[in-house]
């Protein structure tokens, strides 16, 4: 069961670094740049645990599913 679950983790950890390269090729020469790079681009470094490091990241999903399998 958890296999599952961190297989899908592991799928959106794929998906969540390919929407973020795509929007910051969008945003390279935007106006919003500044913006975005403040405060957008926030959410995709917190999932892909690139932001505060005292937050938790998918990747700390999955070590903690892989941990309850043990």
């Amino acid at each position: 069961m958890n296999q599952e679950k961190i297989d899908a983790l592991q799928q959106a950890v794929r998906l969540i670094e390919e929407a973020k390269d795509l929007v910051d090729g969008i945003m390279e020469d935007s106006n919003d740049k500044n913006h975005y790079e403040a405060y957008g681009k926030y959410g995709f470094n917190q999932l892909l645990g690139d932001g505060n490091p005292y937050d938790s990241s998918l990747f700390t999903l999955i070590e903690n599913l892989e941990g309850d399998d043990e």
